[in-house]
């Protein structure tokens, strides 16, 4: 999946953008994570139709959704809208946790609390900041392990349902509910958003 979106998204212009916490209406390519842990990775692209075929992209995720639904006793990927308005495509697709994420758009994504994301060794040990932008040390924002936090290793805009309490220094806030990770060229780093 992560191939065809990466062409898609190259060809295409990217659109401005309004978001709220509580609501999903994305009007550019975006990654929205409720509270619950589930995840939606939204595709909004310029789609000219004498160069590109609804259908024949619509068959090409259909197919990979079912391919990678095949790895679960139940589905864990749906697609939630597909379909092209006045030029612009939307892509919605919905995935139940971090872990279907991952698979489907061969990148790292994790989300749950502190104390978990400790659990399987994800390192703290980096700068931090907090929504006003104050240096925070790890002692700080790992003091609540009960936090949630949304461990990424991909730039691109992200909008959560919980309001932002931390960011790594690879992250500018944008809002209280939304932040824009940086391109992340070293192999080894990664992108931690921590919310309330």
């Amino acid at each position: 999946m992560k191939k065809c979106v990466t062409i898609l998204c190259a060809l295409f212009l990217v659109l401005p953008m309004a978001a709220c916490g509580s609501s999903f209406d994305p009007s550019v390519t975006s990654l929205y994570v409720q509270k619950n842990g589930e995840l939606t990775y939204a595709v909004v692209e310029s789609f000219e139709k004498e160069y590109y075929s609804l259908s024949e992209f619509q068959s090409m995720i259909d197919r990979e959704v079912e391919s990678c639904n095949s790895n679960y006793s139940e589905p864990a990927i749906s697609v939630e809208r597909l379909e092209v308005e006045n030029g612009t495509l939307y892509l919605l697709l919905n995935f139940s946790n971090a872990e279907a994420y991952s698979s489907y758009n061969e990148e790292y994504c994790f989300v749950g609390t502190i104390e978990e994301a400790l659990g399987v060794g994800q390192s703290f040990d980096l700068l931090f900041k907090d929504a006003d932008y104050e240096e925070c040390t790890t002692a700080e924002v790992t003091e609540k392990k009960d936090n949630q936090v949304l461990i990424l290793q991909n730039e691109g805009i992200v909008q959560l349902e919980k309001p932002v309490k931390y960011v790594s220094n690879n992250v500018e806030i944008i809002s209280d509910h939304m932040v824009e990770v940086m391109p992340i060229e070293e192999e080894d780093e990664y992108a931690y958003i921590i919310t309330y």
